[in-house]
């Protein structure tokens, strides 16, 4: 009683000093605030650092935004964000609200989310779907509710972001429907035609740009496409109302390889061509619009799984 009394004068104290009291942060054990070890509860400042021991912790903020710190954790606290320095903390914000991790910003958007950091970010969303982006704001995922993503612990300043799922075509762009969220990306690369319709996983860094197809949520631009399966992916193209197949040249004006070199027709009697020097012409024609095209019509996939 004497000691939550200690607390009620020096919280007034501290107002008047000019100092903004945020919320109130309790315990069923000791922790530190502010660099202070304290018992069962605490007045919460703007920015102070709130770190546990063998007990987690619970922050109620004033604009209700509910704060929860796992066992041996640490964030510094402010008003309208929360930055995680160690371990586990989890949100519950009316409206909005961010919590940083390792250089990701991750908005709860009046959702509730865990975040948790080991040797890389993780991401639960247990209602809403909060907002995952880098440091300068470019969006890297938004994670549906009862969903987790985990980020490499650079994400947050390169912007790096994989996703394994169906790769298709859609009006006239390529996309990725991640298989754990179900988010769909559209992706961007020269690489990507010859595996239209399989299972993949990509890997690559996440543009500002809007995408222009929906229901993409963000763009990808794509450096690494490694197949996982072929084929089995009809099923999802119908939900998207995508396609398995990418039409001859997509993908080919961003190619980084040189066009083939014309072919020379071979000698054939009447002046005509003959039908191996067609073929070689018509190769020739789709290696001018990019490898990947070329490798699109020499291995077009037989697969029609769903």
């Amino acid at each position: 009683m004497f000691r939550n009394f200690l607390v009620a004068i020096f919280s007034l104290s501290a107002a008047f000093a000019g100092d903004a009291v945020i919320g109130i942060a309790t315990a069923s054990g000791h922790f530190n605030v502010a660099s202070s070890q304290v018992w069962g509860n605490a007045t919460l400042f703007e920015g102070a650092a709130v770190e546990t021991g063998g007990a987690s912790s619970e922050l109620a903020l004033r604009n209700g935004v509910k704060v929860q710190l796992g066992a041996s954790s640490k964030a510094r606290v402010f008003a309208n964000r929360a930055v995680l320095e160690r371990g586990t903390g989890q949100v519950a914000a009316p409206a909005s609200y961010e919590i940083d991790a390792a250089g990701l910003r991750i908005d709860a958007q009046g959702a509730r989310v865990r975040v948790g950091i080991t040797d890389r970010i993780e991401v639960v969303s247990f209602s809403g779907a909060p907002r995952v982006m880098t440091q300068a704001g470019v969006l890297l995922a938004a994670v549906p509710a009862g969903r987790a993503m985990s980020f490499a612990m650079q994400a947050g300043s390169s912007g790096i972001v994989t996703r394994t799922g169906c790769l298709l075509y859609k009006d006239g762009h390529f996309i990725l429907q991640d298989e754990n969220t179900q988010e769909v990306a559209e992706l961007r690369g020269s690489n990507l035609a010859p595996d239209t319709g399989n299972r993949v996983t990509i890997t690559g860094t996440a543009s500002p740009d809007r995408p222009s197809v929906s229901p993409a949520t963000l763009v990808v631009n794509v450096t690494v496409v490694k197949q996982q399966s072929a084929g089995g992916c009809l099923s999802v193209a119908s939900l998207l109302g995508a396609k398995t197949e990418a039409p001859s040249g997509a993908g080919a004006a961003s190619s980084p390889q040189a066009a083939a070199p014309p072919a020379t027709p071979a000698a054939g009697g009447g002046g005509g061509l003959s039908a191996g020097a067609k073929t070689a012409i018509i190769v020739g024609i789709a290696g001018g619009a990019g490898a990947g095209a070329a490798i699109a019509l020499a291995g077009k996939k037989s697969s029609t799984s769903p």
